[in-house]
């Protein structure tokens, strides 16, 4: 299990934040690729949830724009939207 510092968790986060891809974010940090993709595909390791804060914060700023571009009339918004409700239905128990 790779011990990150602060300011590698943080850098993570940033950089996936920017869409850089995991190989790069590694090189970046001055980590291993290998073992850096191996943590990034285990649940509850630093890697993996400094990479997802960074990649969720991207996700959620980009679905708002969406969501504001298909309130105020665009169509193809508002076409992704639908997407979007329709791909969340499977998680929704009440519907």
């Amino acid at each position: 299990m790779m011990n990150l510092t602060q300011e590698q968790r943080e850098e993570i986060e940033k950089m996936a934040y920017r869409l850089i891809p995991p190989g790069l974010i590694a090189i970046n940090i001055g980590a291993d690729e290998t073992d850096f993709l191996a943590e990034l595909r285990t649940p509850g390791t630093e890697v993996r949830t400094a990479f997802y804060r960074g990649h969720l914060r991207q996700t959620v700023e980009l679905r708002e724009s969406l969501i504001k571009s298909a309130v105020n009339g665009s169509n193809p918004a508002q076409q992704e939207l639908i997407k979007f409700i329709k791909s969340q239905q499977q998680y929704l128990e009440y519907e």
